[in-house]
């Protein structure tokens, strides 16, 4: 696929990422726009890595921009990282994209976003009190976060999926 298709696809995928049911009640006006045009100009070739310490060291960084690009009343480290993380599951399962930037290798690396359904279905496997109690995703911070990550990685060895894959699990229903 030529390079203007490619740079199409990476747009398209910014701009479906983050949708009117994805960031609600995540900010004021503006909030999908300005997240959108962060992801359709997020250069993808970042986020191929060697090590998956690389990755997440990556995303972190990704995360900051995003919600720093972000109006006021929307930067919320939590929102970021879900629009982040659904953008980069996208870009993965478009074969184009994947192979066109070599991202083959993160899919295992990737993380669940985080949602109200995701946390509900995590919490209804794991032990009680193993998990922090789910605030929602504008009140999400990266402790909480990467405890669910890290009980969403033993989930999905369990179930033989990459973490990423647990969304299509929890989506609008229990375990």
């Amino acid at each position: 696929m030529n390079n203007t298709y490619i740079q199409i696809l990476r747009e398209r995928q910014g701009s479906i990422s983050v949708g009117a049911s994805t960031a609600r009640g995540m900010g004021p006006k503006g909030t999908i726009q300005a997240a959108r045009a962060y992801l359709q100009s997020v250069e993808l070739s970042r986020f191929r890595k060697s090590s998956m310490a690389a990755f997440l060291k990556e995303l972190d960084l990704a995360t900051g921009e995003l919600s720093a690009s972000l109006p006021k009343g929307a930067r919320r480290w939590g929102s970021a990282r879900k629009f982040i993380n659904i953008f980069l599951r996208g870009c993965v399962y478009n074969k184009y994209l994947c192979a066109h930037f070599s991202l083959q290798n993160i899919e295992a690396w990737l993380e669940v976003p985080l949602d109200s359904h995701v946390a509900k279905g995590l919490k209804s496997i794991a032990a009680r009190g193993h998990l922090p109690r789910w605030r929602g995703v504008v009140n999400l911070t990266p402790t909480d976060s990467e405890a669910y990550q890290l009980f969403a990685s033993s989930v999905s060895r369990t179930d033989g999926v990459n973490r990423v894959d647990l969304d299509v699990r929890f989506w609008r229903r229990v375990a």
